[in-house]
């Protein structure tokens, strides 16, 4: 399932959604995918997601995307 939001989640709102190997997408926080990163490290998730920003243009301006994404693996792929 894939989840957009548009603020940081708590440990206890990130986890299920790791635990359910989901793709999360938050909005209008480029400079918060470091902190995002060490969380998803820290609740043991590091080899399992990847974590990456990007920027888009849009109506309102330049809005930067961080995606927390299940790695795959050579045997899923």
């Amino acid at each position: 399932m894939k989840c957009v939001y548009t603020r940081l989640l708590s440990d206890e709102e990130l986890r299920p959604h790791l635990e359910r190997g989901d793709v999360i997408a938050f909005k209008g926080l480029g400079g918060e995918w470091e902190e995002i990163e060490r969380q998803v490290e820290r609740l043991g998730f590091g080899d399992a997601y990847a974590v990456s920003r990007s920027s888009r243009a849009g109506v309102a301006g330049e809005q930067a995307v961080i995606r927390v994404s299940p790695v795959r693996t050579q045997q899923e792929g």
